[in-house]
């Protein structure tokens, strides 16, 4: 049969050009329709990994409390240390002059009051500091009159003005003198008031407190200086503390600290920048000022590190967790939330990394319960239900 005589006609220029521009917009028009292929997915949603309480345990899962803006890593963490009588918060009662202690009026445990009496003393000492205060009132009684006649002969041109300052030179020293001597009889308590002698002296309290300690005994001869009683002031106690290295890079001075057997916390006041030589503890210093009758002198303590509070900053949404909490997958970062259905495998956005702590941005709360052991099982079982990591 004869073929067409267009069947083997070539195409015409026109029609190529025709037939490649329409092919040129139907593939521009698929890509801008299918988006960038680039661009990672989104990590989908996982299946919780529903364990029964022996499988975590044989698996050797442990979980810790997410706390916020750094605290993670510290609350919870238990402390020893042993309570202590800061310098500050101590009160030693000494005698400002020799005598003979007369009558001691507290014992050992005693509370006292501020202005209490705590001993009575007799002094020969203290007659002699109180007739030198009489001597230099009329001492500066006398110059004061010598001084005022003298002002009124200088006035009448009788004397001359050498002879007038001599006269007010005197006069200081013996008003210098006088003040010298009431302030030696304030000092040690006694009274500047009076035309008597009194070789009494009370020693008091300057502040409300504990007596720890009782020096004297009625009948002893003390000289200036000897203690009588030692105190300490209520409301004041410090609690040496040590930690481990890793510890104390997670701590930072102003956190709360749970003290076993008080209800009020302790605030850490101070981190050592130094380890000591022998077990490489770092020593810190928490004090405690609550008025709480809990501690005593020398008692060992227990205290957990309590979580921060979150602040209204815009990081205080951050929370931070432990670095070998964190697992990789499909290109993104996860942790394990136990929640009742089991542990969900949860997408979270990092930022740095410091002290074995990993800063997350998004995904996790705080009060959240995180795995923080035993990922290697979880991460296995998680692979199970499909999907390779990476």
């Amino acid at each position: 049969m004869p073929q067409h005589p267009r069947a083997h006609a070539p195409t015409s220029p026109v029609f190529r050009t025709t037939l490649c521009a329409a092919l040129l917009c139907a593939c521009t028009s698929l890509s801008q329709a299918a988006g960038p292929a680039a661009s990672p997915a989104a990590p989908a949603s996982h299946p919780a990994i529903a364990w029964t309480a022996a499988q975590v345990q044989a698996a050797g899962v442990t979980t810790q409390t997410v706390g916020s803006s750094g605290a993670g890593a510290a609350a919870g963490v238990v402390l020893q240390g042993t309570v202590e009588l800061p310098p500050q918060a101590t009160e030693l009662l000494s005698t400002p002059v020799a005598g003979v202690v007369q009558q001691v009026l507290v014992g050992a445990g005693q509370k006292v009051k501020a202005g209490e009496p705590v001993a009575r003393l007799l002094s020969p000492d203290l007659l002699a500091w109180q007739r030198d205060l009489l001597q230099a009132q009329a001492q500066a009684r006398l110059a004061a009159s010598k001084l005022e006649r003298d002002e009124k002969l200088h006035a009448e041109g009788i004397i001359a003005g050498l002879r007038l300052q001599e006269t007010r030179t005197q006069n200081e020293l013996a008003q210098v003198a006088l003040r010298e001597r009431r302030q030696a009889l304030q000092m040690a308590g006694a009274s500047t008031t009076g035309n008597t002698l009194q070789p009494g002296l009370t020693l008091r309290a300057a502040a409300a407190g504990t007596v720890l300690e009782v020096t004297a005994t009625p009948g002893q001869r003390l000289d200036a200086g000897m203690p009588v009683a030692k105190l300490a002031r209520g409301g004041q106690w410090a609690i040496a503390l040590q930690a481990t290295p890793s510890q104390a890079q997670s701590l930072r001075v102003g956190d709360l600290l749970t003290v076993q057997g008080c209800k009020a916390p302790a605030r850490l006041a101070a981190i050592v920048p130094q380890v000591s030589p022998g077990n490489q503890a770092v020593q810190m210093r928490a004090d405690f000022t609550a008025a709480e009758d809990c501690l005593r002198a020398q008692q060992f303590v227990q205290v957990t590190v309590a979580a921060r509070t979150a602040t209204a900053a815009p990081a205080a949404n951050q929370v931070t967790v432990p670095a070998q909490a964190v697992v990789r997958h499909d290109g993104h970062a996860y942790v394990f939330v136990k929640t009742p259905q089991g542990f969900v495998p949860t997408a979270v956005v990092l930022g740095d990394d410091a002290a074995g702590q990993a800063l997350v941005r998004s995904g996790v709360k705080a009060g959240d319960v995180i795995a923080v052991q035993g990922l290697a099982a979880l991460k296995g079982a998680w692979q199970g239900m499909g999907g390779g990591a990476q």
